[in-house]
């Protein structure tokens, strides 16, 4: 009786989990040593043209780290023409507070980054990503991430 019940209450448990995004990845970067040629990228495989996706920037950083802001170059494929847009992350209120979640001494800001866009064809696209920060190498920076969500 003990097993059935416990079949029965994991059944219910995975079924109602359901995936939160259509994509996330997160790339780790040299927390101590983050140079602007280090360049992450993300392969995103697309099979569903007709939906409407968002894509959020997501960083991780170490609550020491020493500016309030990161800024990065976000380069796309999936776009008619490659594109490449300039993005600030907030990362520290003005009274120096993180944005977003911290667990310890690690924070993850996660920002929206462009909403309801379509990608042209099915296949794989690659975003890359590299630090725009005057400051070489880069300290602090733990991980930076991709999620796509589908909207419905």
């Amino acid at each position: 009786m003990k097993y059935l019940l416990f079949l029965l209450s994991s059944i219910l448990f995975f079924s109602s989990c359901e995936k939160k995004y259509f994509y996330s990845e997160y790339q780790s970067v040299n927390v101590k040593n983050w140079k602007s040629t280090d360049t992450l990228k993300y392969l995103v495989d697309i099979e569903d043209v007709n939906s409407l996706y968002d894509i959020s920037i997501s960083v991780r950083h170490q609550k020491e780290y020493e500016f309030s802001n990161l800024w990065l170059n976000v380069i796309d494929t999936y776009s008619s023409v490659k594109e490449t847009f300039r993005l600030e992350v907030p990362l520290f209120k003005n009274t120096g507070k993180p944005y977003g979640e911290s667990s310890g001494s690690l924070c993850t800001q996660t920002i929206k980054f462009q909403k309801n866009i379509r990608f042209p064809k099915k296949g794989k696209y690659e975003i890359k990503i590299v630090q725009l920060m005057r400051k070489e190498p880069l300290i602090g920076i733990a991980d930076v991430g991709i999620i796509i969500e589908t909207k419905k």
